[in-house]
């Protein structure tokens, strides 16, 4: 079975790259331009791994990564927090502290992130 991998990003040129480049791949992917749009997805989808730019509407990436580490049936989801604004050492501290499985910068490598999705 594919794994399933829910992406939440408003930019939608990351969001469409990021859709085909690993729907190419085989994995299944849905996606949410928002937080609190993404949550809801996630709750009904229960995906393998989410991929969330940190800073978005509605409920931050961060905050959005350390709600599903503290609900027993979504904890086991990879969260990859991604970023283009939060490029100090610090966020990624921040990062680590929610629970967040990987961080990645933008832009996107995407041969990168298809390896760190393989090893979580």
């Amino acid at each position: 079975m594919n794994k399933k991998i829910i992406i939440i990003d408003d930019d939608k040129v990351t969001l469409t790259m990021l859709e085909e480049v690993l729907t190419k791949k085989g994995f299944q992917v849905l996606s949410a331009r928002d937080g609190a749009e993404g949550y809801l997805l996630i709750e009904k989808e229960k995906p393998d791994v989410l991929i969330s730019d940190m800073l978005i509407p509605k409920l931050h990436g961060l905050d959005l990564c350390r709600k599903i580490k503290e609900t027993p049936e979504l904890r086991q989801i990879k969260v990859i927090l991604m970023t283009a604004v939060y490029k100090d050492p610090v966020f990624m501290a921040q990062a680590k502290s929610c629970g967040a499985d990987c961080f990645i910068e933008k832009p996107i490598n995407t041969k990168d992130l298809i390896s760190r999705i393989k090893e979580i």
